[in-house]
């Protein structure tokens, strides 16, 4: 670890003994509400920059790439419905013609498996 992130984590450590020192201290009930107050002020304008800040970068690139991949998905969903429709097409086709020729040829095998006859061996 470098010696610069240990020295941090001690002084982030001291920052909050500080606090916690200071807020049992009558005197300085008042500065401690300040500086929370100060402390929620800085952090909500850091937040709206860094709110602003990716609505005016991050946002434009990402939303123009989900449109793209967006009609790119829709195409390949209409394709499949497309196949799947004409898969369907072509079952009902064939189920429509089998019956209409077993009944015009009744009698002829019809791709069936023939009935099993018992054998009275």
């Amino acid at each position: 670890m470098e010696l610069k992130g240990i020295i941090k984590y001690i002084a982030v450590i001291i920052i909050v003994l500080l606090i916690a020192f200071f807020s049992q201290q009558a005197y300085y009930q008042g500065t401690e509400k300040t500086f929370i107050s100060d402390a929620k002020n800085y952090a909500a304008a850091y937040l709206a920059k860094g709110s602003n800040w990716a609505t005016s970068k991050i946002y434009p690139k990402v939303s123009g790439e989900v449109q793209k991949r967006g009609d790119i998905i829709k195409n390949e969903i209409k394709q499949e419905k497309e196949k799947v429709s004409e898969n369907i097409g072509e079952k009902i086709s064939n189920y429509f013609s089998g019956v209409a020729n077993s009944i015009v040829h009744p009698g002829t095998p019809q791709n069936c498996a023939p009935a099993q006859t018992s054998s009275g061996k």
